[in-house]
């Protein structure tokens, strides 16, 4: 690469990260600005390493005490 075309890449991304940098700033001063927004997107999923255990967690259902005596008949009438 020669001299003139690294000095034109260091000069774009020179410009690309002082844009970057004004409009940081300019969303900061936004009233409904939040600091999280500015991070990276979590990952949707959490990470598994096979051997470290059952993967499928199990878990009990609670009764809370407002169960009906009967199931829910569904139906046209809504029960009834």
């Amino acid at each position: 690469m020669n001299r003139s075309a690294s000095f034109i890449e260091r000069m774009a991304d020179d410009t690309d990260s002082r844009r970057r940098t004004q409009f940081v700033n300019e969303i900061k001063k936004h009233p409904q600005f939040r600091p999280y927004m500015l991070e990276p997107p979590k990952k949707p999923w959490k990470e598994v390493k096979p051997g470290n255990g059952p993967v499928v967690v199990t878990h009990q259902a609670r009764n809370t005490g407002h169960e009906t005596k009967r199931p829910h008949q569904w139906g046209p009438l809504g029960g009834w």
